[in-house]
């Protein structure tokens, strides 16, 4: 009888987690296809905790800003968009509530 082994959950593959199916769902696709529309490189989202929904943000080049609501928790959107190659990261005014992401250059 061979002893089963427990990883360190940082060695369990996406498909053992909802990752996956989060990455696969509607609303990773209405993200992804916004960003690819805009051709924007910077983005703001903002999102009230459990509501299950947040503002996604791009910044155009003639600086306009043009939003769309995404059905997804700030936090899942955070990771959606860290998944299309953005670094995100928090204002370094605490009184703001918004994540600033930015595309990562492709080399």
């Amino acid at each position: 009888m061979t002893p089963s082994v427990h990883l360190p959950h940082f060695y369990r593959s996406g498909a053992s987690s909802n990752l996956t199916d989060r990455m696969n769902s509607p609303a990773h696709e209405q993200t992804r296809q916004f960003v690819q529309q805009t051709g924007a490189a910077i983005f703001t989202l903002d999102g009230e905790r459990g509501s299950g929904r947040s503002q996604l943000c791009a910044k155009l080049p003639d600086g306009r800003m043009s939003c769309t609501e995404i059905a997804l928790e700030a936090k899942s959107l955070f990771s959606t968009m860290q998944s299309l190659d953005f670094f995100c990261t928090l204002p370094h005014d605490p009184a703001k509530t918004h994540i600033n992401c930015q595309r990562i250059p492709q080399a």
